[in-house]
C-alpha cells in the first residue's frame, strides 16, 4: 500500500471515530453547555439557546414530612373541606393566603385553654371557644397546607437577646413552599400576615437579611387574603417594642426537621443556621431579668449548620441530566426532591402537557425552534416549578 493510501485510510478511521464518539456529559443537572453538546451530537447546529432552569437544592439534614395519604391529613382535608376553602384563589399563592386567612378567622388568639397536639385538635377546640398561641397557628397551617399537597414547615424565631436583659420575643410561624415564586415564604397565621419586598413574598431568612441590612425599611407587612389585604406596620398583633421594627424578631431562626405531631415520642430536632451575624451570640429566652438558655441547647435538639442547604432546600425542582444523544435527538434523566412525588409532565414544542411515561425522556429534535418544558406532579395535583429550554437549530 502506498504511503498516501495509508494516510487516507488513517484519516477516514479518525473521521468515523470522531463522528460517533459521545461527549462526556456533566453529572450535574443539564445546563446550556450540555444541551448544546447533545444537539450537536444529534447532528444539528445550535443557532441560539435559552434556558430557564431553577437551581435544585436537597436537604442537608433529613426532613420528615407527612405522606399525603396519612390518616391525619386525610381527616383534615375532608372534615374542613379545605379544597373549597382555597378554591376562590386565582393562583397557588392566593390559595395559600386564603388558607392563612381562614385559619386566623377560626382560631381565637390568646393563652391556650385546651390541648392542641395537631391541627384537628386546634380547629375543633377553637370552634368551642379555645384560644391558642402562635406556635399552634404555625402547626395548624403546616398540617393544613400539607393536607392540600403543599410542602410546609414550622419555624421558631426571636430577636437578638442575651443575658444582658434585652428580652426575648420568641415567636412561632410557618413557611410554605411556593411553586409560583420558587421559594419558601413565611406565613404568620396568628396575625394573618406575610411579608413582601417589591411585590414578592419573603422567607424567614430573607426577612432576617432585610433587618440586618437596614432594619426592615424595605419590607412590606401584608395582612389578609389577596382579595382583601392591607399594609400594616407593625402587623404582629402582640408586637410591643415601639423603638424596634418587628422584623427584628427574625434574628434567631430554627427550622423543625419534622412535620410530626408534638405528642410523638421522638423529639423534633431544630435546624439552626449559623453565620457571621450570630457568631459569638447565644440564644436566650424569657423577659428582662428572667433570661434562660434556649431549651434547644439544653436538650441537644439544635442541628447547627453554616450550610444554606440545611434550611434552603427546594421542593419539586426538576434535576434533568443529558443521558445520551444520537441521530435527531437526545434523552434526559429526571430526578427531584419532591415529597409525595407522583411523576413528571413534559410539554414538547408547545403541544401541551403530557405525563412522562418512560425514563429516560426522549426529546426528538428538528430544524427550527425546539422547546421543552418539564415539571413535577405531586399528590394533590400540585405542579412544581418549570424547567424549560428553547433551542433554535439548523443543519
Amino acid at each position: 500500500m502506498h504511503l498516501l493510501q495509508l494516510l487516507g485510510l488513517c484519516l477516514l478511521v479518525m473521521t468515523v471515530s470522531c463522528a460517533t464518539q459521545q461527549p462526556a456529559y456533566s453529572r450535574a443537572p443539564a445546563g446550556a453547555q450540555d444541551l448544546r453538546a447533545a444537539a450537536r451530537s444529534a447532528g444539528f447546529r445550535v443557532v441560539s439557546i435559552e434556558t430557564n432552569i431553577p437551581a435544585a437544592v436537597r436537604p442537608a439534614y433529613p426532613f420528615q414530612p407527612l405522606a399525603y395519604d396519612d390518616s391525619l391529613l386525610r381527616e383534615i382535608r375532608t372534615r374542613y373541606e379545605l379544597e373549597k376553602v382555597v378554591a376562590p384563589g386565582r393562583d397557588e399563592w392566593e390559595r395559600q393566603c386564603l388558607l392563612k386567612h381562614w385559619i386566623r378567622e377560626r382560631v381565637p388568639n390568646g393563652t391556650p385553654t385546651q390541648p392542641g397536639e395537631n391541627a384537628i385538635e386546634v380547629l375543633d377546640n377553637a370552634a368551642r371557644g379555645a384560644k391558642y398561641w402562635c406556635s399552634y397557628y404555625g402547626l395548624t397551617y403546616m398540617q393544613c397546607a400539607q393536607a392540600l399537597g403543599w410542602s410546609a414547615r414550622k419555624l421558631g424565631i426571636d430577636r437578638l437577646n442575651d443575658k444582658n436583659g434585652l428580652g426575648s420575643r420568641h415567636h412561632g410561624v410557618s413557611e410554605v413552599w411556593s411553586n409560583q415564586f420558587r421559594k419558601w415564604v413565611v406565613i404568620d397565621c396568628q396575625s394573618d400576615l406575610h411579608y413582601e419586598k417589591d411585590g414578592v413574598p419573603l422567607s424567614g431568612w430573607e426577612i432576617r437579611g432585610e433587618w440586618l441590612k437596614n432594619k426592615g425599611a424595605d419590607v412590606q407587612r401584608v395582612v389578609g387574603a389577596p382579595i382583601k389585604r392591607e399594609l400594616k406596620n407593625p402587623a404582629i398583633c402582640w408586637w410591643d417594642l415601639k423603638q424596634e421594627d418587628e422584623t427584628a424578631v427574625y434574628f434567631w431562626i430554627y427550622y423543625a426537621d419534622s412535620a410530626r405531631n408534638w405528642e410523638e415520642e421522638l423529639p423534633t430536632r431544630f435546624i439552626f443556621p449559623q453565620d457571621s451575624a450570630n457568631a459569638g451570640h447565644t440564644w436566650y429566652q424569657g423577659g428582662t431579668g428572667r433570661e434562660k438558655l434556649h431549651w434547644g441547647y439544653e436538650k441537644k435538639l439544635f442541628l447547627s449548620s453554616q450550610d444554606p442547604a440545611a434550611f434552603g432546600w427546594t421542593v419539586g425542582v426538576v434535576e434533568a441530566k443529558v443521558n445520551s444523544a444520537g441521530p435527531q435527538g437526545m434523552t434526559l434523566t429526571l430526578d427531584s426532591y419532591c415529597p409525595n412525588l407522583i411523576g413528571y409532565e413534559a410539554n414538547l414544542d408547545g403541544a401541551g402537557w403530557k405525563p412522562v411515561q418512560a425514563m429516560p425522556l426522549s426529546w426528538s429534535l428538528h430544524t427550527g425552534t425546539n422547546s421543552l418544558r418539564i415539571r413535577t406532579v405531586s399528590a394533590g395535583e400540585v405542579r412544581g416549578p418549570e424547567f424549560s429550554v428553547r433551542m433554535e437549530l439548523s443543519k
